[in-house]
C-alpha cells in the first residue's frame, strides 16, 4: 500500500464535530475525510459540484417516492400518442386529471407542487405558475410533445390545480404549448 503524507486542513468546528459522529458509524475520521475529499474532486472533474449531485439524488428519490417510473421519451410519447387515438380523448382526458389531483393531494400545497412539475418533469423547457389575486395562470413549454400529449398535459395541472381549490377558465393547448388560466372556486383561499 502506498504511503501518503498527510496535512491539517482547518474547518468550522461544528462541522468537525458532525463528521466526527458520522466517521464513528463508518471506520476512521481519516478514512472518513478522505472519502470526502476524493468525491470532491470526482465531482468536479464531471464538471458539477457535490451539492448539484446531491440535489439531483434528491429529485430521484421524489419520483421514485411519488410513483414516477423512468420511461425513454420516445417510447413514452409514442405510447400517449397511440393510446389517445385508440382510446379516445375523453377516456385520457379522464384519467390525467385524476392523476393530477392525486399529485394535488400528495403535494399538499400549490408551491410544493409547482416545485415538483419543475424539478420532475424533464420536458418541460418552461413552466411558470402565478398566481392574481383569485386568478391563477399556467404556462407551459412541452420539448418535441405532440397535441395530443400537451392536450392530457393540461388535463392533469387542471385536476391539480382542482386540488388547491381552482376552476378553469380558459386553455389554449397546441403542439408543445399549454396556456391555462383559472379562477378561485367558491372564494376558497389557498396558501402557499
Amino acid at each position: 500500500m502506498k504511503s501518503y503524507r498527510r496535512k491539517m486542513l482547518a474547518a468550522r468546528e461544528d462541522l468537525v464535530d458532525r463528521i466526527s459522529e458520522i466517521a464513528r458509524k463508518r471506520g476512521t475520521l481519516y478514512d472518513f475525510v478522505n472519502e470526502i475529499l476524493q468525491e470532491v474532486i470526482r465531482a468536479d472533474s464531471l464538471g458539477v459540484s457535490l451539492r448539484d449531485i446531491i440535489d439531483e439524488r434528491g429529485i430521484l428519490k421524489d419520483a421514485k417516492d411519488s410513483g414516477f417510473t423512468l420511461v425513454p421519451a420516445r417510447l413514452w410519447y409514442d405510447l400517449v400518442d397511440k393510446a389517445y387515438a385508440h382510446f379516445g380523448g375523453d377516456w385520457m382526458k379522464d384519467l390525467w386529471f385524476e392523476c393530477g389531483q392525486w399529485y394535488g393531494k400528495y403535494y399538499g400545497d400549490l408551491d410544493r407542487f409547482s416545485a415538483a412539475v419543475r424539478r420532475l418533469l424533464w420536458d418541460l423547457s418552461e413552466f411558470d405558475l402565478s398566481v392574481e389575486g383569485e386568478y391563477l395562470a399556467v404556462k407551459c413549454i412541452i420539448l418535441n410533445s405532440s397535441y395530443s400529449y400537451a392536450d392530457l398535459f393540461s388535463k392533469f395541472i387542471e385536476g391539480a390545480l382542482n386540488t388547491f381549490g381552482y376552476e378553469p377558465i380558459s386553455e389554449d393547448v397546441s403542439k408543445g404549448v399549454v396556456n391555462l388560466r383559472f379562477r378561485r372556486i367558491g372564494g376558497q383561499r389557498e396558501d402557499h
